[in-house]
């Protein structure tokens, strides 16, 4: 009897690891922010589906990723996203984890003159 529940809870184990091990990373989509511009542009991404949006600084300036409407229709699995936007310092880097739903939504940097001097794109959730 003793040996019997042995063998279950390791073959119920060994079921774990493998489902946890068959289960896809999730997709990572890397945001540059550059002097005046995002790259890629613009962000495409799949509606319903989990993935980390990783948001790069790549100057020397500080910039940001406002987006409050797309933050405020996604499901946040995880990272920072207070007021629905994202601030880099020069050179920083940030992560944010979620759902995105369908729909074309606007992004813009919130610092003075940023967006007119053409930082601004589309976020669009297929």
């Amino acid at each position: 009897m003793f040996a019997s529940r042995v063998a279950a809870i390791a073959a119920l184990s060994l079921c774990a690891v493998a489902t946890a091990q068959a289960q896809p990373a999730t997709p990572v989509q890397v945001i540059n922010l550059v002097s005046y511009s995002y790259r890629p542009m613009p962000i495409v991404l799949r509606a319903g589906l989990p993935v980390t949006l990783q948001f790069v600084n790549r100057s020397g300036k500080g910039h940001d990723f406002t987006a409050k409407k797309f933050f405020r229709s996604a499901r946040i699995l995880s990272g920072p996203v207070g007021g629905g936007e994202i601030d880099l310092g020069p050179g920083r880097s940030a992560s944010v984890t979620l759902i995105p739903a369908p729909g074309r939504y606007p992004v813009h940097c919130g610092h003075p003159f940023h967006k007119i001097l053409g930082m601004r794109s589309t976020i669009v959730v297929r």
